[in-house]
């Protein structure tokens, strides 16, 4: 009897102690879980520079550049301009005073000057040269490869002589086939000029002065670095712009604009 007392008072003392000790976590209620903040909006980033600003490379009038076909590179940029030296008279139309000088160096059998002086040239002259803003210069640059080239700045330079250089250079470009083909020069600048006139331009193209002339042309584009025809040297307030290449009117009169506007 005594023994079942005391097992039952072994069992209870245990099942008490096990209840304080289970009693605690099963009232205890767990932390809810962790809930990441709302994100709110992005701050703003700081600049640590200043944003890069767009800088002209150049104020200088630019053309635009020549037809792929027609040039061999890209313009170059103004160049410190030297004056005009060694100009004849005979063949320079406009004003000296004129605000622009422009030069053309030309070949009489090149292609692309026939399509300069038959397009470009006649509106330029048209509404420049006549106006008083540009003053134009022919340069004779025969190039070798042109077996009559030299021949026809010869008989063009003589025409400009006696005062026939129009007509003459009309009909060398027009006829530029045909003399081409047939080497008749002298039948091409005879068409258009009386018997008279043309006993002259063949006394000055016999007389040997007119050679030094057309040399002098082509030493001078040697030194502005022309190595095509038609070559165009523009020149404006201390400023050399050359550009090789066939020019349409529409480009020569935006960039003659572009110098003309310039304070």
């Amino acid at each position: 009897m005594n023994r079942r007392r005391i097992l039952a008072a072994i069992v209870s003392v245990g099942l008490l102690t096990l209840g304080a000790l289970l009693l605690p976590s099963l009232h205890k209620t767990p932390p809810p879980p962790a809930i990441a903040p709302p994100p709110g909006p992005a701050p703003l980033p700081t600049a640590s520079a200043e944003a890069p600003k767009t800088r002209l490379v150049s104020e200088s009038p630019v053309l635009p550049p020549a037809p792929l076909a027609t040039q061999a590179a890209p313009p170059p940029p103004p160049q410190a301009a030297a004056t005009p030296q060694d100009v004849d008279p005979h063949k320079a139309f406009g004003s000296k005073n004129a605000p622009v000088v422009m030069e053309e160096f030309s070949d009489y059998q090149c292609p692309a000057c026939k399509t300069l002086f038959t397009t470009t040239n006649r509106l330029l002259m048209d509404n420049y040269v006549s106006t008083g803003k540009v003053y134009l210069i022919h340069r004779d640059f025969p190039l070798a490869v042109h077996a009559y080239s030299r021949i026809a700045a010869r008989y063009a330079r003589a025409a400009a002589q006696i005062g026939k250089i129009e007509p003459v250079e009309q009909a060398l470009f027009q006829n530029q086939e045909k003399w081409e083909q047939s080497g008749d020069v002298d039948g091409t600048v005879a068409s258009v000029l009386t018997s008279s006139e043309m006993n002259k331009v063949r006394a000055l193209v016999k007389g040997g002065t007119l050679e030094p002339l057309i040399d002098k042309d082509f030493a001078l584009g040697q030194m502005y670095r022309v190595n095509q025809t038609p070559t165009t040297v523009f020149h404006y307030k201390g400023q050399t712009y050359p550009y090789p290449g066939v020019m349409t009117y529409d480009t020569v009169k935006q960039f003659l604009e572009q110098l003309l506007s310039q304070k």
